[in-house]
């Protein structure tokens, strides 16, 4: 097993800057509800470019990572804790880049995986699937 960082890209036809509104403000529309804590109630994702970043089912909020980093033009960075504890975050690091075409290219790093977490870190292994259905939606 590896602690090495899980890289997953896709190419979106649609400029660098809404390629990261698609990502950021409208994750809730694309992220897969059999990910969350309570598939059956959830409604959405919350992101405060300034703090939390939170599953939102019904009025009940989980939080499961912060903002680090928040540039429409080119970067998202968020420190991750979804299923594991939050002293044990890792980081998720979404890069947007102009391609051909007019088209961009969205780069994922999850990264900071700790020594022990090898389990941990093949439990992430659907991050392709997710950016495939994010890729979709801003299609």
């Amino acid at each position: 097993m590896s602690l090495d960082p899980i890289v997953a890209e896709v190419t979106v036809p649609v400029t660098p800057t809404e390629a990261f509104v698609g990502f950021t403000a409208q994750m809730g529309e694309w992220w897969d509800p059999a990910v969350t804590p309570e598939p059956a109630t959830y409604s959405g994702i919350a992101i405060d470019p300034d703090g939390p970043v939170e599953m939102v089912h019904g009025d009940e909020h989980f939080t499961w990572g912060r903002v680090m980093e928040w540039d429409p033009i080119g970067r998202y960075t968020q420190e991750f804790w979804l299923g594991h504890p939050e002293d044990e975050a890792t980081v998720l690091d979404v890069r947007f880049t102009e391609a051909e075409a007019g088209a961009t290219l969205v780069r994922l790093v999850h990264s900071g995986w700790l020594p022990g977490t090898e389990d941990l870190r093949a439990r992430y292994a659907d991050w392709q699937r997710l950016l495939d259905r994010y890729a979709a939606h801003v299609s």
